[in-house]
């Protein structure tokens, strides 16, 4: 269906036909000045009328980075830092999912919006695999790393079996740089305590690392009592500890089909995150242009 012409552009038009017909009979002299006034008032209001599409166009365009591209660059990236790189299981999915009800969904790129789809539903089931895996991380620590755990005269300890709990943590504190981690978080990331540490602070200094084993502990004797507690000491006294329990628990896993097939789908998924965070950045970056211009 054709575009209904607009009634300014009917009325110049009827006064151009009439102006013809006057100049026909008359000569052109006398409308010399009229046709100039005419002409220019017809080049302004073409000009008027592509600048106000071009600021509404600039308009959609800051609204489209603002509520939409931006945003959704920021989840995935939050995706990357907190899911993928800390392989963490403590995700809301509610954001992402919010993201496709939205129109602005359907201005993405066919591809795009196809690869996006995929990625949401593969990392909800990474985030399941991610819990459970960690599960048995942790159990394969306290399995291992009962036998270190030091049991004072009267006193029967061994590693929290709470499952919300890590039984081995890393701390580590020097000037102003705070960090804390597990020994499940190296072994699912594959890094040594120190590289994990390392990784995360700015100017590592091993003699500011500690290692705390999280121990259930039962009084023995006339009464029964349980009480749960730290025990803290520092990275050199633990260092070979821990090298052998995460030597053993990966021993655990050599011949586990579905541990490596995880591994393999973290590593997937780390790089469909990293494709995605580029294209949605070039989308913002080109909106963010035309916004500027």
């Amino acid at each position: 269906m054709s575009e209904k012409p607009s009634p300014w552009s009917e009325v110049t038009s009827g006064i151009f036909a009439v102006l013809t017909a006057i100049t026909t009979f008359l000569g052109t002299k006398p409308f010399d000045t009229l046709f100039a006034v005419l002409l220019g008032a017809t080049v302004t209001y073409s000009v008027q009328k592509r600048l106000q599409r071009d600021s509404e166009k600039r308009g959609k365009n800051a609204e489209y980075v603002e509520k939409y591209y931006g945003p959704l660059l920021v989840e995935i990236q939050k995706i990357q830092e907190t899911v993928l790189n800390d392989v963490s299981n403590y995700y809301d999915f509610h954001s992402l999912e919010d993201f496709k009800t939205r129109p602005q969904f359907y201005t993405m790129g066919k591809k795009l919006r196809e690869d996006f789809l995929t990625f949401t539903v593969e990392i909800v089931k990474l985030v399941d695999k991610i819990g459970f895996y960690r599960g048995r991380v942790k159990d394969l620590i306290r399995e291992i790393g009962d036998a270190h755990v030091v049991s004072p005269l009267g006193r029967r300890s061994s590693f929290v079996s709470d499952l919300s709990y890590s039984p081995v943590y890393l701390k580590y504190c020097r000037e102003s740089e705070r960090f804390a981690g597990t020994l499940d978080d190296c072994i699912l990331l594959g890094k040594s305590p120190v590289d994990l540490v390392k990784g995360k602070v700015a100017h590592f200094q091993e003699e500011s690392l500690e290692v705390e084993f999280y121990v259930d502990v039962e009084l023995t004797g006339l009464i029964s009592a349980h009480t749960k507690e730290y025990d803290r000491k520092s990275f050199h006294e633990r260092k070979e500890i821990l090298d052998e329990i995460v030597l053993k628990v990966n021993a655990g896993f050599d011949k586990d089909d579905g541990y490596r097939n995880f591994q393999s789908e973290l590593a997937d998924i780390r790089k469909k995150a990293a494709s995605l965070s580029v294209r949605i950045r070039k989308y913002v970056e080109r909106y963010v242009s035309t916004v500027d211009t």
